[in-house]
């Protein structure tokens, strides 16, 4: 059995155009990495600038009490449970003084 190879030979025009897909498709490559390039530093900037305001929110209220508020606290002889009685007898806050006994109760 013999096989018949197929003798195509492409013409001028054909290979021009083919070298100018060519070159497309790899300008396009070239423009694609850059912007995933682009996506993924913004996506980790983003990650990290989050990871931060978290931070900031968590931990503003607990630097406020400790740095702020707590000097006042001790030149005015006022103290923590002077405070957790404050808060127990505004309205609504009740569950807040519940959670602050409980939270003072537990052990580490």
């Amino acid at each position: 059995m013999e096989e018949k190879q197929s003798s195509y030979i492409p013409t001028q025009q054909e290979i021009q155009k083919m070298t100018k897909l060519l070159n497309k498709n790899s300008q396009l490559l070239e423009e694609n990495n850059e912007l995933l390039k682009k996506i993924h530093r913004n996506s980790l900037l983003s990650f990290w600038i989050r990871i931060i305001w978290y931070a900031v929110l968590i931990g503003l209220p607990f630097a406020l009490y400790f740095y702020v508020l707590e000097p006042y606290f001790s030149a005015l002889g006022s103290d923590y449970e002077v405070f957790k009685a404050g808060i127990n007898e505004i309205p609504g806050l009740k569950g807040l003084g519940e959670l602050l006994d409980k939270l003072s109760h537990r052990s580490y």
